[in-house]
């Protein structure tokens, strides 16, 4: 087991710290206390964690079991006709935070279960295809690289202001068919909703209000889409049909809310990672700027080694055993797929980005019903921003040190003051 420093463990009389006491501190951790998640903290816990070899049981406000290994997790979202997400898909961080995700259970694609799930998802299929996205690649890769310039011919920038946040932002708005005169209001609600953790209840109240709001707006870009339908995603929601029938109007709102949120969230905090990178892994992008190594390969490494989602959270609808360990029917159990990410026992050097391929495939888009519906979305906007950089940009230096999200769902920045300069 591997013995993590800086983790409460107390130690022994001859000055040692053993990984059995290691691993009984981390076994005393509230995984969804938000605070937990503002320091580098949670990747040296999985690590722990990993290394005890099968899943534990962790207290907090909703205890529940946790599965870091990657072949676990894998295991265990294969076995979907077991697992229920209509008590919500994340922790939350406080025990109010289940009554909620228990409200939004079969309204949301996210939080609801076969054949509903099925539906849901076949009706928005369509518009994430391969096909679908190579006609957003042009225009994707020119917002990209115009972001990218514009930030280099600034002695400093916030990179979440001022790239990651409007070329989001702008790509979502295009495929939900948002006027341009919206977009202001949306892109507000949108980084208000994302402000960080609801531990302080200043922003907590602000979050809430974000999400009615965003809630409401949908409602009239529906109704506006059944009125004169268009080519995009709105608009296949206020169309879509469940069992033969028009899908009623609360559940195209919740989709459309959270294709707004969720949806964005796997290239939103991956996009937010990645000028950190450029300064802390410099072979990595050395490879990128000389052209030795592949856009499409380096897109998988960032998505593997910055997986903007800690976990999924599932109930158990029936017992699932992994390594002698039973969980029980009626449990919640949580999938850790940034801690799969970083296996050593999958990937080599796993903390170490390279660009060149891994023998396995990383497990941030999910597996199995739910993998992500807009994994191809996702890989275009962060393949179109790395090539920006390497193409754009020379070097970068952090101006100040970036400021993580304190979220136990999502990992990633809320912003990240940087210097890029430009190439001669």
């Amino acid at each position: 087991m591997t013995t993590e420093a800086g983790l409460g463990a107390p130690a022994r009389p001859d000055g040692t710290v053993h990984a059995d006491d290691v691993l009984a501190e981390v076994l005393k951790v509230d995984l969804a206390d938000p605070r937990l998640y503002a320091t580098d903290r949670p990747e040296r816990i999985w690590r722990t964690m990993r290394g005890a070899g099968l899943p534990l049981r962790m207290p907090g406000p909703r205890e529940h079991w946790a599965v870091t290994r990657y072949r676990q997790v894998r295991d265990v979202l294969g076995q979907s006709h077991l697992l229920s997400s209509e008590r919500g898909m994340r922790l939350g961080e406080k025990a109010s935070d289940g009554q909620a995700g228990e409200a939004a259970g079969g309204m949301s694609m996210l939080v609801t279960d076969d054949p509903a799930h099925g539906e849901m998802r076949k009706a928005l299929e369509s518009a994430f295809t391969p096909r679908q996205m190579r006609r957003l690649a042009g225009g994707t890769e020119a917002l990209a690289r115009r972001l990218v310039v514009e930030a280099a011919a600034q002695p400093s920038v916030d990179f979440v202001a001022s790239v990651a946040t409007p070329l989001l932002t702008t790509v979502a708005c295009d495929l939900l068919g948002v006027p341009e005169s919206d977009r202001p209001h949306v892109a507000s609600l949108t980084s208000t909703a994302f402000s960080g953790s609801g531990h302080a209840t200043a922003s907590a109240t602000a979050q809430i209000g974000a999400h009615t709001q965003l809630l409401e707006y949908c409602a009239e870009l529906i109704a506006s889409k059944r009125r004169a339908p268009g080519d995009d995603v709105a608009s296949l929601l206020a169309q879509a049909r469940m069992n033969g029938r028009p899908m009623p109007t609360h559940i195209a709102v919740m989709n459309c809310h959270d294709f707004i949120l969720g949806g964005n969230a796997s290239a939103r905090f991956i996009l937010t990672s990645i000028p950190v990178t450029l300064v802390r892994h410099r072979p990595f992008w050395t490879e990128l700027r000389t052209g030795r190594a592949d856009f499409d390969v380096a897109t998988e490494e960032l998505l593997r080694f910055e997986a903007p989602v800690n976990h999924l959270m599932r109930t158990l609808t029936g017992d699932v055993e992994v390594e002698g360990v039973r969980m029980r029917a009626g449990e919640l159990v949580t999938l850790w797929l940034r801690s799969a990410n970083r296996d050593a026992d999958i990937f080599d050097d796993p903390d170490t980005m390279r660009a060149t391929g891994r023998r396995h495939a990383h497990l941030t888009f999910g597996h199995g019903p739910h993998y992500c519906i807009a994994a191809y979305l996702a890989r275009l906007e962060i393949r179109s921003l790395i090539r920006a950089l390497a193409e754009e940009v020379a070097d970068a230096e952090l101006s100040a040190p970036p400021r993580r999200m304190e979220s136990n769902f999502l990992r990633g920045y809320r912003a990240v003051p940087v210097a890029l300069r430009p190439r001669a």
